[in-house]
């Protein structure tokens, strides 16, 4: 029984080699990251962060491209979450993807902007300077 690779959705993507990379076969599986960050600090990884608008398809944990971006995370010793963000940023929707962002943020929860950046500060084990909070409204 042949599975078939899934189709190109969005249009938006290099086509070119995403047609190429899907005829290798369905047991070659890829992940076409739509928003990743790594976010760091002084040339070291402080956390891995998929984005997703508030519109995008809905993105469960256990899918295997979120697994593998948390073994990535895992691997690194850094906290993986994924984060829904709102078209006007005016909420973050934060999962955490693996223990070290449970750390964290022990479960899902919804942020303010100066809120989601205090964490990415947080992560970097550094306070969030006071005047940037007042910046970001």
């Amino acid at each position: 029984m042949t599975i078939e690779v899934a189709k190109e959705r969005s249009g938006w993507r290099d086509q070119k080699i995403s047609a190429r990379h899907r005829m290798w076969g369905y047991d070659c599986p890829a992940l076409d990251i739509d928003f990743l960050m790594l976010e760091y600090d002084q040339g070291k990884a402080a956390a891995l962060v998929e984005f997703k608008h508030e519109e995008a398809q809905a993105v469960h944990m256990g899918h295997p491209s979120i697994r593998a971006l948390n073994a990535l995370a895992d691997a690194a010793g850094i906290p993986f979450f994924l984060v829904r963000y709102a078209d006007d940023f005016s909420w973050y929707f934060v999962t955490p993807g693996n223990e070290k962002a449970s750390g964290f943020v022990p479960e899902a929860i919804r942020l303010t902007e100066p809120e989601w950046i205090q964490l990415l500060y947080r992560c970097r084990g550094r306070e969030m300077p006071g005047e940037l909070s007042q910046r970001i409204v």
